[in-house]
């Protein structure tokens, strides 16, 4: 069987980023943009990347640099919206969890709630996993008390 050349990388364009490929910085910004919108539209990595022939990993790329050249005032809204979202999902994830019927539905609920702090958490720059395990433990104390009528 012949052995295949090894295909050329294409050569970079002058001025380009490492790892850009054959994009300026101008056209990742473009496309980073492209990528974004299609982001906070709620499409996943994988949808875009199918969508626009980039890997999971590029997504991801592309949308960080996208968030990177918002201005200031757009990213500190964008994250007052996403903590909003996250504490509305909190309560209602409590509330749910007031109205499990089941130790499953229960642990669903409590997974989620301690999911949701973790994002919280990340979001606002806070290394807190003694804190939402503290809060998980009380959760499950007092779940338990319910489930097992209080005595082990």
């Amino acid at each position: 069987m012949a052995e295949k050349k090894p295909s050329r990388p294409k050569p970079r364009k002058p001025g380009a980023p490492l790892g850009a490929g054959s994009l300026s910085a101008a056209e990742l910004d473009v496309e980073a943009e492209k990528v974004y919108a299609l982001h906070k539209k709620g499409h996943s990595t994988l949808t875009i990347g199918r969508a626009m022939g980039l890997t999971k990993d590029v997504v991801e790329r592309r949308i960080a640099r996208a968030r990177k050249n918002l201005p200031s005032e757009s990213a500190d809204d964008l994250r007052i919206d996403r903590e909003s979202s996250l504490s509305d999902m909190v309560r209602e994830a409590h509330k749910n969890l007031a109205k499990a019927e089941t130790v499953a539905e229960r642990n669903a609920c409590v997974r989620t709630i301690a999911d949701l702090n973790m994002k919280l958490a990340k979001l606002l720059g806070l290394e807190v996993p003694a804190k939402v395990t503290l809060e998980m433990e009380q959760v499950f104390t007092s779940q338990r008390d319910g489930v097992w009528g209080g005595e082990l």
